[in-house]
């Protein structure tokens, strides 16, 4: 059996951590008593007591977007341009959950430029060892694979779910790498990504089921109904950059590729000061807790 390899969409885990634990319409926030508001970083080190001791890693590493616009940006300024703002009161949160994670011992990293899906990707690259994705961004799933999975917590019954190759089909009706062709056609509107206007999901799904890959489907245009081509048509330029946007990026150079770089040793005396500071000291015992 080969060794595990949690990888952790750390953006996504604080930003579900801080909703799963506040409530605008209530005044009390979770708080340190100097008034570091401490709630996200509560709830992201409980879900990371829970994903250590359900998965028993041996590697880990946890990946957070770059704090500048990404290349996505530079490329499409609209890039998930629509999104809510998070009150002001999460941002402080990050510097500390990073800083409790390096304290910790546990490998985490930023990268100018990219998004946290694409250092997890660089990473999944990584051979002899099962890679085990913790995240709900739909962008991840095209990297399902022999040994790669995506781990969540299901919403319903707040249990752990697993997508795997062999489930993946019909969950989702295609196959992972027909991730970003699916959303060169459908569009994504969690990254303000139009797609080809009128087509939609269930048209998108039938497209690739019949012709494969984006590329194909407009290499068959005489192929389509003169409705569906003329969508295709009108956007073609669009639905080019979509697919564009959603291929993850396998080579983010700063990544260290080497396996052992990223071996769980935590470290709990050198942040029990930080977390003693941020009366989060019960955090830190569940984490001591953890044996396997």
């Amino acid at each position: 059996m080969k060794d595990k390899f949690l990888l952790i969409d750390g953006n996504l885990m604080l930003f579900q951590s801080f909703y799963a634990t506040y409530n605008p319409n209530n005044s009390y926030v979770m708080q340190s008593q100097s008034g570091i508001t401490t709630n996200g970083i509560y709830q992201f080190f409980r879900t990371l007591y829970n994903l250590l001791n359900s998965v028993k890693p041996k590697y880990i590493f946890i990946a957070f977007d770059a704090k500048e616009k990404t290349n996505r940006h530079l490329i499409y300024p609209e890039y998930k341009a629509g999104r809510r703002k998070a009150p002001e009161i999460i941002f402080e949160q990050f510097h500390y959950t990073k800083e409790l994670l390096s304290k910790l011992n546990i490998p985490s990293s930023e990268i100018n430029g990219a998004e946290a899906d694409d250092l997890i990707a660089t990473l999944s690259k990584i051979q002899d060892v099962e890679k085990i994705i913790f995240s709900k961004d739909q962008d991840l799933l095209q990297l399902v694979n022999d040994d790669i999975s995506i781990l969540y917590r299901d919403t319903f019954s707040n249990q752990y779910s697993k997508i795997t190759k062999d489930n993946f089909e019909e969950k989702y009706l295609i196959k992972p790498n027909q991730i970003p062709d699916y959303k060169a056609i459908n569009g994504d509107n969690s990254d303000n990504l139009p797609g080809v206007k009128g087509i939609g999901k269930i048209g998108a799904i039938k497209l690739l089921k019949e012709f494969g890959t984006w590329q194909n489907i407009y290499n068959n245009l005489d192929k389509h109904s003169t409705t569906v081509q003329k969508k295709l048509v009108e956007s073609q330029e669009m639905s080019k950059l979509c697919y564009d946007l959603a291929k993850l990026n396998y080579d983010v150079e700063e990544l260290d590729l080497n396996l052992e770089n990223y071996f769980l040793n935590i470290n709990y005396q050198q942040a029990k000061d930080l977390f003693l500071e941020l009366g989060l000291e019960n955090v830190l015992a569940r984490l001591e807790s953890i044996k396997w």
